[in-house]
């Protein structure tokens, strides 16, 4: 992975529907270089299977274009899904349930 040269903040919520989530990965893959991509969740109002889908697909779009990701403002309840599912490990939580 190249050394990331920015920030990119994507911010989540309240709500996540499945027809943006295409969206964000597309706009992910329009940066044109490496940054470190920073999801926001703390404004997620109520994390569901949905808001798990969304996150995994948006690392896994910034790793395939170089980017480092990491994911902010998580709550108890989606790190709970994400151990649930197995992706509490590709999805890089910073200070999780914090």
């Amino acid at each position: 992975m190249q050394p990331s040269t920015g920030r990119y903040l994507l911010t989540l919520g309240p709500t996540i529907r499945r027809g943006e989530i295409l969206g964000l990965c597309e706009r992910l893959a329009a940066l044109g270089r490496p940054v470190r991509v920073v999801v926001c969740v703390a404004a997620v109002a109520d994390p569901d299977m949905l808001t798990v889908e969304a996150l995994a697909r948006i690392c896994l779009t910034a790793r395939r274009h170089g980017c480092e990701v990491s994911v902010e403002g998580a709550d108890e309840r989606l790190c709970h899904l994400l151990t649930l599912t197995g992706l509490l490990g590709v999805v890089p939580i910073d200070d999780p349930g914090g």
